[in-house]
């Protein structure tokens, strides 16, 4: 399995929620329909604290079953369709492809 961890920052000319809602409500949409090999797919929105700021608001994660499986998915126009409604919400987007080494749970994770 891999994943793609995504991460980027809310667009400057929305609201923090304005741009949290349309990425939780209909972005996810257009991911499931876009990405149809995705196997699980993460959104974790950082919180801001007072103490500490992040360089990002939102990190996205994109599960894959191999690399021939995210080459399909980011090729042609459904990956078109995906950029551009990203821009509705973000900016500054940055990716990586990583594989996970899970180190522990908790019994309640799993």
């Amino acid at each position: 399995m891999l994943k793609i961890i995504a991460v980027f920052n809310f667009r400057p000319d929305m609201s923090r929620e304005e741009a949290q809602a349309y990425w939780n409500e209909t972005h996810n949409d257009i991911v499931r329909r876009c990405l149809p090999e995705c196997r699980k797919y993460v959104q974790n929105v950082t919180i801001p604290v007072r103490t500490q700021t992040s360089q990002f608001d939102g990190i996205s994660e994109l599960w894959f079953d191999d690399m021939d499986s995210i080459r399909r998915s980011f090729s042609g126009p459904l990956n078109d369709e995906l950029v551009a409604d990203e821009q509705r919400f973000a900016v500054n987007k940055q990716w990586v492809i990583v594989t996970e080494n899970p180190v522990f749970a908790s019994q309640a994770v799993l």
